[in-house]
């Protein structure tokens, strides 16, 4: 814990049932940053800025660099919830994006040693176009529209970099993870190519305002979803959404798609067997909990033995990029369709006794 946020009364594992991020082969580790990781966001945001994408096809997916002035609270949400139709039945599912966020603040990319091209191969290309096809089914969408650069929201707000704030805090006590260590923390130090993002040292205030505008209200939207989940079902289903590269850093092939549960402690086994079966029925390989376990989100807002349970998937990206800044449409659709399918098969399980 640090002076930035309370314990969350809705975390529903106690911290000894999850292993330590420290520990585990969890979401978000060096080897999934490589050169062709690039991300986007919803269309609709394309109005706010310029996009400096080069590809024909991609003018809805550039950057946009906005001054935090207009960033600012009382105007504006990092967050956004897609809601499902009224004509849809509610769903007991939620789904959380929360790396496809392309809004950088020009502030922070003009203290930045790192070029916006840099800084975007830390975002997730495009998963935030994979999972809006379920909305039709009642399930509800929390996405961050604001870059993982920036801060990343699948991070406690103590896994802080000492290394990079000029007066770190006193009280902290608090042994980095590997993923701070590695320069991937709450504030990431690094961008996915291993290069120093930030010019100078942060101020602790800086962290402070970062935490403010993104981190507690997309952590207060999914603790909402869940919540009214529970109360309207009596139980609730976080899926966390991810992109990652076609092939580990020892140029392994990795599954189509990776499930993560922080190896089997915030999802029932059942179930997870039945989500296998239905991928492989649907023409995907995948695997669990390797190279990916699942990181902050899946941890705190998940327990296997419980009416509120998490997974985490990974997306391998090769199924819906034709290259670099370019979604591939047929894939899209596939992908979109297969994590439908995975909405409503879980909406479909009766609520635990």
């Amino acid at each position: 814990m640090s002076t930035f946020e309370a314990p969350d009364p809705h975390s529903v594992c106690s911290a000894k049932l999850a292993p330590s991020l420290t520990d585990s082969a969890a979401e978000t580790t060096p080897a999934e940053f490589l050169p062709d990781s690039v991300g986007a966001h919803s269309g609709e945001l394309t109005s706010l800025s310029k996009s400096t994408d080069t590809h024909p096809n991609s003018a809805n997916f550039g950057p946009i660099i906005l001054p935090l002035v207009s960033l600012q609270q009382s105007t504006f949400s990092a967050v956004e919830t897609l809601y499902p139709p009224y004509h849809a039945e509610p769903s007991s599912v939620v789904l959380s994006c929360p790396h496809a966020g392309r809004i950088y603040p020009a502030e922070f990319i003009a203290a930045s040693i790192a070029g916006i091209t840099d800084l975007r191969g830390l975002e997730d290309f495009g998963v935030d176009q994979l999972i809006s096809g379920a909305l039709n089914h009642g399930i509800r969408c929390v996405t961050n529209k604001v870059t993982r650069a920036y801060i990343d929201v699948n991070r406690p707000v103590d896994a802080l970099d000492h290394l990079m704030l000029s007066s770190p805090p006193a009280s902290n006590h608090v042994k980095p993870s590997r993923h701070v260590r590695a320069g991937y923390g709450l504030l990431p130090r690094l961008t996915a190519a291993r290069e120093v993002i930030h010019r100078q040292l942060l101020p602790h205030d800086e962290v402070e305002s970062r935490i403010a505008l993104v981190h507690q209200p997309y952590h207060s939207a999914i603790r909402a979803a869940l919540s009214d989940a529970r109360n309207k079902f009596g139980r609730a289903i976080l899926i966390d959404c991810h992109s990652m590269p076609s092939h580990d850093q020892q140029n392994r092939p990795l599954s189509d798609i990776i499930l993560g549960d922080l190896h089997h402690t915030t999802f029932d086994q059942e179930a997870g067997k039945m989500l296998t079966s239905l991928i492989k029925d649907s023409g995907f390989s995948v695997a669990w909990n390797s190279p990916y376990a699942g990181g902050y989100i899946t941890k705190n807002y998940g327990c296997a033995n419980s009416n509120q349970q998490s997974i985490q998937i990974e997306i391998n990206r090769s199924l819906y990029m034709s290259g670099k800044y370019e979604l591939n449409d047929q894939g899209v659709k596939r992908v979109s369709s297969l994590i439908t399918k995975l909405c409503v098969a879980l909406s479909d399980m009766p609520a635990p006794l």
